[in-house]
């Protein structure tokens, strides 16, 4: 959710009018940034489950999923656009938030300042060992973490299913118990369990590590 996020997908944070109308400025001052699908309207790429879901939605959600209050969320990644205040929607309902930053001590990060490499694998080595593992867009980190986890004994790994459940965010008359009936039921089957496997093309390969990475011996033999 930090700005160059929202910059890069085509999408908008959603909180604010203020807040959209500086994205929608940063991408026209910059178009060289917006990455795949730039005939698309921020309507249709929220339409398609191609934007990253904001705070409100990732709290609405995880209380969908009956998660409770006290549930411990760290949160992985830069700071978010808007600063703390685009957090509130989700620090609201679940006060128990931690980053990197302030699970640290005094002083604990400083040799990592202006490392974003190891910045992130300090998060990637959290996010791995955690219970629970819920992306609030696909990414990279997203998809390695998807087939580590994986690779790990299919450790606990919410998809959420945003192309699906985004009729039901959008619409305001729907009550909230029905809401979290409907956004329960659509991830049934989006919580990192084994799958069978197809060929369909086109799948990650750090999301689905295997068999797509695996070496082929023969193959290898055969090109020597």
């Amino acid at each position: 959710m930090e700005k160059d996020v929202w910059v890069r997908t085509g999408c908008l944070p959603g909180l604010s009018t203020e807040s959209d109308r500086i994205i929608q400025e940063e991408r026209t001052l910059r178009p060289e940034l917006l990455t795949g699908r730039s005939n698309m309207s921020y309507h249709d790429r929220k339409l398609a489950g191609l934007c990253p879901l904001n705070t409100l939605e990732v709290a609405r959600l995880l209380k969908a999923l009956e998660a409770p209050r006290n549930t411990r969320i760290y949160w992985a990644g830069g700071e978010p656009f808007g600063g703390p205040a685009a957090l509130e929607p989700l620090t609201r309902e679940f006060p128990h938030f931690y980053s990197k930053e302030n699970i640290s001590l005094p002083g604990e990060l400083d040799r990592f300042a202006n490392k974003s490499s190891l910045m992130a694998a300090i998060d990637y080595i959290v996010c791995e060992q955690s219970d629970v593992f819920m992306p609030s867009h696909g990414g990279n980190m997203g998809h390695l973490m998807q087939g580590h986890r994986a690779f790990a004994g299919h450790k606990k790994f919410i998809t959420p299913n945003k192309r699906q459940m985004l009729p039901y965010f959008l619409d305001a008359s729907l009550p909230e118990s029905e809401f979290n009936r409907v956004v329960k039921a659509l991830h049934q089957g989006s919580v990192g369990g084994p799958e069978y496997r197809t060929d369909k093309v086109g799948k990650d390969v750090t999301a689905y590590p295997v068999p797509e990475c695996m070496c082929n011996g023969t193959a290898a033999a055969s090109a020597l």
